[in-house]
């Protein structure tokens, strides 16, 4: 780890995705790819993979722990959301293709579902396999959890 940044989003909002696209220009040099947990922040902020990858172009991931029922998302956008869900529910198909792979951890192999962007879902295999060292998490999305909760 070489440095961490922090930004601020509006719980339910619609501004993480510049947030982030902010962060990444800001230290463009230093970052080979983004990583994340979740395609969402902050509730319903949903980042959109597609538009970060082509302002930044910076290969995305985004790392679940399950299979998201896209229906269950969709009726719980629209309910909360009645004027604005299928903009939010369109970044959640941007995310593209739900992949899954299972990666050896300190703990035994553990399932791990994807997102990418920018990057072939073989590649993203091989990386997590790398770096998912204590958990099914990345080290780098463990620790911004960590970090994240001193704040």
């Amino acid at each position: 780890m070489v440095k961490v940044v922090r930004e601020e989003i509006e719980i339910d909002g619609n501004d993480s995705t510049e947030k982030l696209i902010q962060l990444v220009k800001g230290d463009n040099d230093l970052i080979h790819y983004i990583l994340t947990h979740t395609i969402t922040f902050g509730g319903f902020n949903l980042m959109d993979m597609r538009e970060i990858h082509d302002r930044t172009e910076k290969p995305i991931i985004a790392i679940t722990e399950r299979i998201v029922d896209l229906d269950s998302v969709k009726k719980a956008l629209s309910k909360k959301f009645p004027y604005e869900y299928e903009s939010k529910y369109e970044k959640i198909l941007n995310a593209g293709n739900l992949y899954h792979t299972t990666v050896k951890t300190a703990g035994g192999r553990s399932d791990v579902y994807f997102h990418c962007y920018g990057i072939a879902p073989k590649d993203v295999e091989d990386l997590l396999e790398k770096v998912c060292i204590d958990s099914k998490l990345p080290e780098s999305v463990r620790m911004a959890h960590l970090i994240g909760r001193t704040f």
